[in-house]
């Protein structure tokens, strides 16, 4: 198969999404081209890419959030699967989510953990990846990390970082291994990947075990005092530890 110059992708911007997936095990630049064949035929049948990018080029978050209530929540999702063959093949399939409240088009990247075998999704709002809107490297992002366990509990954690939200996750890992971390977000994700790891060996005991991670960008390209308090409004009103029983965020985000 024809590999697409970055170039001549129409509505994608590669460098803002190899921004958001680094350090995820996925061939951005394959996925961004798969996604942006169905971009375009999406739009050839309703526009709404068009307005997507010109809603970027006029100022993208200092507008009102960008929605189609003609429609359910737009939903991409991308797929990565080995073949029988040891080569990967990406696909791109387009729902509409009506659960969803929020109404704003989303880009789902589905992946599975290879060390413990569990689900992982990363969803990331669409007009981030598309042409029109400033760099995001350097910008700050709030988060949402998602821990689901075998036992019907969700535990959510919020935070932002300026230094790709990706490796900022990698730090919780990291101190999620360390035993005195004293942290309710390192310490359950601690717990509920020792169960898992157990589980994996045979050693399968009473204890909850991780079951899936879904991570989510609940705002990029924000200067810090905008992403501060956005995370302040999420954590106070899903996640604070001494109000929510699956709240991992000790403190609020107060700026």
């Amino acid at each position: 198969m024809t590999t697409i110059p970055a170039t001549a992708l129409k509505f994608v911007n590669l460098p803002d999404m190899q921004y958001l997936a680094s350090g995820l095990v996925l061939n951005v630049k394959r996925c961004a081209e798969v996604l942006d064949a169905t971009l375009t035929r999406f739009n050839e049948q309703t526009g709404i890419l068009d307005k997507i990018v010109a809603w970027n080029e006029a100022g993208g978050n200092r507008q009102p959030p960008l929605e189609f209530p003609e429609c359910d929540r737009l939903v991409f999702e991308i797929s990565q699967y080995r073949t029988t063959h040891q080569r990967m093949l990406y696909t791109v399939t387009l729902f509409e989510s009506k659960k969803d409240t929020i109404k704003v088009p989303v880009v789902f990247i589905s992946l599975q953990s290879p060390s413990i075998d569990i689900p992982m999704r990363v969803e990331i709002p669409l007009r981030a990846l598309l042409r029109g809107g400033p760099p995001l490297s350097g910008t700050y992002s709030v988060y949402l990390h998602s821990l689901l366990a075998d036992d019907g509990n969700e535990y959510i954690y919020y935070g932002i970082t300026k230094r790709g939200w990706n490796k900022r996750f990698s730090e919780h890992i990291k101190s999620a291994m360390r035993d005195h971390s004293k942290r309710s977000f390192p310490q359950k994700l601690r717990a509920l990947t020792g169960a898992r790891v157990k589980q994996s060996a045979g050693e399968d005991g009473q204890e909850a075990k991780l079951t899936g991670i879904v991570s989510a960008l609940c705002g990029v390209g924000l200067d810090r005092n905008s992403a501060l308090a956005i995370e302040d409004r999420l954590i106070k009103k899903y996640s604070l530890s001494s109000k929510f029983i699956g709240g991992l965020n000790m403190i609020s985000g107060t700026p």
